[in-house]
């Protein structure tokens, strides 16, 4: 009888001390961007892009075009601000790196800094994925400024706020 009481006591104190364990893990310490600045532009350069004479040289000497652009060699030059504005490629970011956790974790902006911008029209704009990276329209109305944003990670359990860590710089040029 005794080992019967004793034997549901010891389940009974595994449910109670198992419910106050939160699930999962969310770390932000080294969490960072490789690139945490990104220059916006309000005028794009739409000069067109010009033809790549190296691209030309070696598609002569028998190199398929496969190779050449997996090798970094591409049939024009120039004209990046040309195709943006032509196709509608947003301003993006890098991802973050060193958020690491119990999956899903979801992103947020939880705070934008400027000393000469408006940062309602930034919060209006930009937006954040899931990754981290940040994307930006081609073109707002977005005043000329730095703006400095911080980010807040949250899981199942646990919320982490990464300060400051990335910049984006609207200039008109």
């Amino acid at each position: 009888m005794k080992k019967i009481i004793f034997i549901l006591f010891g389940i009974l104190g595994i449910f109670v001390a198992c419910q106050d364990v939160t699930p999962g893990y969310l770390s932000t310490e080294f969490a960072g961007y490789t690139m945490d600045s990104m220059v916006v532009k309000k005028e794009l350069d739409l000069t067109p892009p010009e033809p790549n004479p190296d691209y030309e040289m070696y598609l002569e000497y028998g190199y398929t075009p496969e190779y050449l652009v997996s090798n970094g060699i591409y049939p024009t030059i120039g004209g990046d601000e040309y195709k943006r504005d032509k196709y509608g490629w947003p301003w993006t970011s890098t991802p973050i790196e060193g958020v690491e956790g119990t999956q899903p974790i979801y992103v947020s902006i939880k705070d934008i800094k400027t000393d000469v911008g408006d940062v309602e029209l930034m919060r209006k704009y930009l937006q954040v994925s899931g990754n981290g990276t940040f994307t930006l329209p081609v073109y707002t109305d977005i005043p000329i400024g730095r703006y400095v944003i911080s980010l807040t990670f949250t899981n199942e359990g646990y919320t982490r706020d990464v300060d400051d860590c990335f910049t984006i710089i609207v200039t008109q040029r």
